[in-house]
């Protein structure tokens, strides 16, 4: 199976400890001992343009709407259930059921809100940082973890080129275009045929 270029071939990089090297159209890792070098083809792609993006992103803001009339019409059913658990009409199990289904709901409208997230190091904090205190500034001594969320994704922002779409170099042709040769019949005066012709410096003359 050919390798490609994702999460699994940087940490083949990072396990050999070798720096992903680049060239116009592959990413490879060079050869190390009896590991042999690794090479993936990188991907065509461009940017989208404003109105594709907008496109997208109200799509998204559809999506959205309708999962939060869903949620709440999901909602109002839960209360209906607690409401009939208590009185003794209904089952807890309706209950637990319904409220994981609006659980699910609300991972899909977080997903949708932020649907890419990455946790971020941050070294050297204080409890100052973490705490807002203003006297204890002691180092916290241990790496803090940050959870970032982008609304945006970035796979939102480039389109990858299928094989039709992909530019193709096309052949340069330079056309030399040479000057025909053009002879200029050279006029002789009746002298000159009388006593020669000139060569460059070189008078040729006819023997008497």
């Amino acid at each position: 199976m050919a390798s490609r270029l994702d999460a699994k071939f940087f940490r083949k990089a990072k396990k050999v400890n070798r720096a992903v090297e680049l060239t116009d159209t592959e990413a490879f890792i060079p050869a190390v001992k009896d590991t042999p070098e690794i090479r993936v083809p990188l991907p065509i792609r461009r940017i989208k343009t404003i109105e594709e993006r907008q496109v997208e992103i109200d799509n998204r803001k559809d999506q959205l709407q309708a999962l939060e009339e869903t949620i709440e019409v999901e909602r109002k059913s839960l209360l209906a259930l607690v409401k009939s658990y208590n009185t003794q009409e209904g089952s807890i199990s309706e209950v637990v059921s319904q409220n994981l289904k609006i659980k699910t709901l609300m991972e899909q409208r977080s997903s949708l809100n932020r649907p890419q997230k990455w946790i971020e190091t941050l070294s050297g904090l204080s409890f100052k940082d973490v705490f807002a205190s203003k006297r204890d500034d002691r180092k916290i001594g241990a790496d803090v973890y940050q959870i970032k969320r982008r609304s945006e994704p970035i796979t939102s922002l480039y389109i990858d080129l299928e094989e039709s779409e992909k530019p193709v170099a096309k052949p340069v042709t330079i056309a030399q275009t040479v000057a025909p040769k053009t002879t200029v019949p050279i006029q002789k005066t009746a002298e000159e045929i009388a006593t020669g012709a000139i060569i460059g410096r070189r008078i040729l003359k006819k023997k008497a």
